[in-house]
């Protein structure tokens, strides 16, 4: 078949492809291996223009017939969703098109199997149980790294209403108050599943109570006293010290469809039981809004005590509500989203998830690095730019520039699945630009591997540099990264005893400059003392020595200050550390070491 569907068309399909502008490398992965597949090898055409080669694209897989699998292609990569197939179906059935035949509601509409499948396992990871007092009382979802979203009535014995109608928490609340992600197994069964959350101090960020209605003999259609956006929405934001490991967090969809939809809810009901359930799956419609904006919504799904709090998806893994209770036989109610997710956005005390000890080094201890960690904090982003993914360190012996490369390690490891990979360039002495390229390679290839033997060394044209040695490294960190954060950290720079060659720091010079162009990429140059690329300053931290401040914090819980007195204490004791011949960080970790004694006897 060769009658290609018109431009404008085209252009219509290529709009619902929602990939980024900087992944058109992948839609060409995608058409390559359609387009051979159906025996067409020619690029639908030249042209950056993620767009332009779409429109492009799309005509020429209509002209050689196989516009629908290429389609469901993009779907499956994740880089289009329903509303392709939704324009698809404008398609003229003679012109190579298709038509849904027989269609027969609006509400659960085709998925792609393996999305709607990956979304399940996604959002598995970011729903917990809330439990007060040892027993099981709703369901939370993380909503933020370190937030948690619930109903409010579901902590309500831990909250105290002022008069003013606000919600603050009770004193004791943080010992009586437990959040556990991943409990997939049965409390009945030997082993427990599941991770519990630490709870920062401060650990009540938000609260907006119920109405009384609400809290009382529920009518399901009463939404007297609730506007928007002033509530109230039966809410509490619940803070987490640290951020559940490897949890990825959710889309909040403020705007759903104002027909009827599909609805899953994952949830912990426990009914009379008060060990509760492991998570749950349950699918029902979101049938009704009230309200104008809706202030809450109607459902079907079926729900038990415990559920309070549960997520409500719709069918691409978005949340539109929360799940706040209902009356058997009348419908089930849920609070939107759209108008507390305001709250999230208020800016948090420091809640950097400080790591003070190593386990993966034998427990060492942390001592400072705050600025450190708040940098590494950032850059975990995935959105995180350019300048947040350069670190440029710098300090004196004993500020802890060694102890670099196990803190960014430990760090990435304990709250991401980025890949780490450590060199030291005192290994590094006869490589020239090309070998230190293939070195790095070979090392991200293999982590463990040691360095190949060095070549001897070559005059490496700046020109080749930019051509041929980073392109290639760049491809390397790009394929063993995929999806996750790559981490590089060189140490060694500086020193009188190491004069790097001229042409690894070109190579080093080049990566800084292409960060711009790679958001996989983290790199991180102890001991660079020249200056970063214009825009990159911010980049450089000068390490100090640690302070009574530091070391007293070591004793802190997560989000909290040292004692006055301790602080106090410190600095004396450092002193004393001086006397005996050591300053810096030994002398800090000598002081902790007296100081961990005494805390423990």
């Amino acid at each position: 078949m060769t009658t290609a569907i018109a431009a404008p068309l085209a252009g219509s399909l290529a709009e619902t492809v929602t990939a980024a502008p900087t992944d058109w490398i992948v839609v060409e992965r995608v058409w390559e291996r359609v387009s051979r597949s159906h025996g067409v090898h020619q690029p639908p055409q030249t042209s950056a223009n993620l767009h332009e080669l779409l429109t492009g694209a799309f005509t020429a897989a209509q002209a050689g017939g196989f516009l629908d699998v290429f389609a469901f292609a993009l779907i499956k990569e994740g880089l289009a969703g329903p509303e392709l197939v939704t324009r698809l179906r404008a398609v003229d059935a003679d012109a190579g098109g298709f038509r849904l035949q027989a269609f027969q509601n609006g509400r659960r509409q085709a998925v792609n199997p393996l999305q709607y499948a990956d979304g399940l396992l996604r959002a598995c990871e970011y729903v917990c149980r809330i439990d007060v007092d040892g027993t099981q009382a709703g369901t939370g979802v993380l909503v933020r790294p370190t937030v948690v979203a619930t109903m409010a009535h579901v902590i309500w014995p831990l909250l105290t209403v002022a008069a003013d109608g606000t919600l603050t928490a009770s004193d004791g609340g943080l010992r009586r108050l437990e959040i556990r992600f991943r409990d997939y197994v049965d409390r009945s069964a030997a082993r427990a599943g599941g991770e519990t959350a630490t709870l920062h101090p401060d650990w009540l960020l938000h609260g907006s109570p119920p109405t009384d209605a609400e809290r009382s003999a529920l009518d399901v259609r009463d939404i007297a006293g609730i506007a928007s956006p002033a509530g109230p929405w039966d809410l509490a934001l619940l803070r987490l010290a640290t951020p559940p490991k490897g949890a990825q967090l959710p889309e909040l969809l403020g705007s759903p469809p104002s027909g009827p939809f599909e609805i899953s809810l994952l949830h912990h009901p426990h009914g009379p039981d008060p060990d509760g359930e492991p998570l749950l799956l349950s699918g029902g419609s979101l049938g009704e809004q009230l309200g104008a904006p809706p202030v809450r919504y109607l459902h079907d799904v079926n729900t038990l005590g415990g559920s309070s709090g549960a997520p409500v998806f719709d069918q691409r893994w978005r949340i539109v509500a929360l799940h706040q209770g209902g009356v058997a036989g009348a419908g089930n109610r849920a609070v939107p989203v759209r108008d507390w997710t305001t709250a999230l956005d208020r800016p948090l005390p420091d809640d950097v998830p400080y790591l003070r000890t190593l386990p993966r080094f034998d427990g060492a201890p942390v001592i400072g690095r705050r600025a450190t960690q708040q940098r590494l904090w950032r850059a975990l982003r995935p959105d995180a730019t350019a300048p947040d993914r350069l670190f440029v360190l710098r300090g004196a012996p004993g500020t802890g520039k060694r102890f670099t490369k196990r803190l960014v390690r430990s760090f990435v490891e304990a709250h991401s699945d980025g890949v780490v990979v450590t060199l030291d360039l005192a290994n590094a002495l006869a490589y020239d630009a090309d070998g230190f390229a293939r070195w790095v390679t070979g090392a991200l290839s293999a982590p463990a591997a040691t360095p190949a033997a060095a070549r001897e060394p070559v005059t490496t044209a700046p020109r080749d540099i930019r051509e041929g040695v980073l392109p290639a490294l760049t491809r390397r960190v790009e394929e063993i990264g995929g999806d996750r954060a790559v981490w590089l950290v060189l140490e060694g720079f500086g020193g009188a005893a190491l004069d790097v060659p001229p042409g690894v720091k070109d190579v080093v010079v080049n990566l800084m400059g292409r960060l711009r162009d790679n958001p996989s990429q983290r790199l991180i140059l102890v001991g660079w003392d020249e200056p970063p690329p214009e825009g990159f300053e911010a980049a450089i931290e000068e390490l100090t020595f640690p302070t009574a401040w530091d070391v007293a914090a070591h004793f802190t819980p997560p989000g909290g200050q040292p004692a006055d007195a301790l602080v106090a204490a410190v600095p004396s004791l450092l002193a004393l550390q001086q006397a005996q011949g050591l300053s810096g960080y030994p002398a800090a970790l000598a002081v902790l070491r007296m100081l961990s004694a005494g805390v423990t006897a």
